[in-house]
């Protein structure tokens, strides 16, 4: 590999760090962070085996139980369900968490050394597309990535940065598997879609698709193929085989999906495409071209379509405006478009070639760097007052009612403070029963 790769890859980080640091909020942590921050605190060895955890069958009763989620949340966070603080999902991240939060550091500093994982992606973006095809694919690919709103966006504590590396990782070990009919390669994408499962419950839709592509390739290494991605997930995540952690982020997400009104925002169907769209509107352009393009030439790309198609079907339903969540398929929509934009540049000559490619890029990072700068530092107020209010009132070892969504915050921050939610404006009647509350959070106004 040439040198000057390395010296394009480290010019492509810079400019990505230099668009993501700005992004990265000092606020304190709020609600799946908080949750997220907590479980860190079990250790590794709760968290790789998932104790202390309510078992399968006492999940599905709670959670079948006429007094409906509240209830269930409640219990599971009064017994310190460590997989109820993960949000039911797998453990991966909480492996990079868990030293990080030793470290005593800022909010600030936590959610900025967790860059590391989108500059991994970067980087096995752009040495993975140029060990697949050209430099002006892994270029493309890189840029279109590096710029990506759900990208630079997506700074706080969550697992699904980690898993955009693990998907893109594993897709690209597949390609090169099925183009050169190594074993050792398509082993190595099984072991990456087992990290994925380890990741996100939607790992399941990344197993899926190696399982059709290996039958499409192959036809065979089932039985071997099987082993690696069991053995994989028994040395990360052993609870989710062990005692069938997996059900219980399945049944978590079916429910939210198909039982929960809106339980990722107040938006709907058009709104969270439309949003999507509008804010990386030229990553969405070259990847539309891609995909119309690419339709003559998916023999190779395959794995990457599959895969596509099927996480947008299994996140169809996640209606939401919160950048994050577009990362389970745009980083490799990126990639897709990266691979698949030669064929119609390729039409022109080198020297229009050469200008597209250029205006591209340009017009990529000059709207990433136009979001930047508008990025909002203080996102979430609420998380500050609300931490104020607790300390100017002497509230930290009190019983207290707060709104739900400021409960996890609250747990982290003060372990030793009691506390009951409420869903409105104030607390009812029934929230109330049995609580003897020292003071009542005010909600956040409508």
């Amino acid at each position: 590999m040439a040198p000057r790769h390395f010296l394009i890859f480290v010019s492509l980080l810079a400019l990505f760090l230099l668009l993501a640091i700005r992004n990265v909020s000092p606020e304190p942590y709020a609600y799946d962070e908080a949750d997220y921050m907590y479980a860190a605190r079990f250790g590794f060895a709760a968290n790789w085996s998932d104790t202390p955890s309510i078992s399968v069958a006492d999940f599905l009763r709670a959670g079948l139980h006429r007094g409906g989620a509240q209830p269930l949340s409640d219990r599971i966070r009064g017994s310190n369900d460590v997989l109820f603080y993960r949000h039911f999902h797998g453990p991966l991240l909480h492996y990079f968490l868990i030293p990080v939060s030793r470290l005593a550091w800022s909010e600030r500093a936590v959610r900025s050394v967790l860059l590391a994982i989108p500059a991994a992606t970067l980087a096995v973006i752009y040495f993975g597309c140029l060990w697949l095809s050209s430099e002006t694919a892994a270029l493309l690919a890189a840029m279109l990535f590096l710029t990506s709103h759900a990208v630079l966006f997506s700074s706080e504590i969550a697992p699904h940065q980690l898993f955009a590396l693990c998907s893109v990782a594993c897709l690209i070990l597949l390609m090169k598997a099925i183009a050169t009919k190594r074993r050792a390669y398509w082993y190595g994408s099984v072991a990456a879609a087992g990290l994925a499962f380890c990741t996100l419950e939607v790992g399941f839709v990344l197993v899926l698709s190696v399982a059709i592509c290996g039958w499409i390739a192959w036809r065979q290494f089932l039985v071997k193929s099987l082993c690696v991605f069991l053995a994989t997930v028994l040395v990360v995540w052993p609870a989710a085989i062990l005692r069938l952690s997996f059900l219980k982020s399945s049944a978590a997400m079916a429910y939210l999906a198909t039982m929960r009104q809106a339980p990722w925002g107040q938006v709907g169907f058009i709104d969270t495409w439309r949003e999507r769209i509008f804010d990386s509107p030229l990553e969405w352009a070259l990847i539309a071209i891609a995909l119309l393009a690419g339709v003559r030439s998916v023999r190779g790309l395959y794995p990457l379509w599959i895969f596509a198609a099927l996480m947008i079907a299994a996140t169809l339903r996640v209606f939401t405006t919160t950048p994050r969540y577009s990362l389970t398929f745009l980083p490799v929509l990126d990639v897709l478009a990266g691979l698949t934009l030669l064929t119609p540049f390729a039409c022109l000559r080198r020297p229009a070639s050469f200008a597209v490619v250029t205006l591209a890029v340009a017009g990529l990072y000059g709207n990433a760097g136009i979001q930047a700068s508008r990025c909002s530092h203080n996102s979430n107020p609420r998380s500050t007052a609300v931490l104020t209010f607790i300390h100017q009132n002497e509230l930290e070892n009190k019983a207290l009612l707060a709104p739900r969504s400021d409960v996890p915050a609250l747990h982290f921050y003060f372990p030793a403070m009691r506390l009951r939610g409420y869903a409105g404006q104030t607390p009812s009647d029934s929230e109330r029963a049995g609580f003897a509350a020292d003071a009542v959070i005010p909600a956040a106004k409508p």
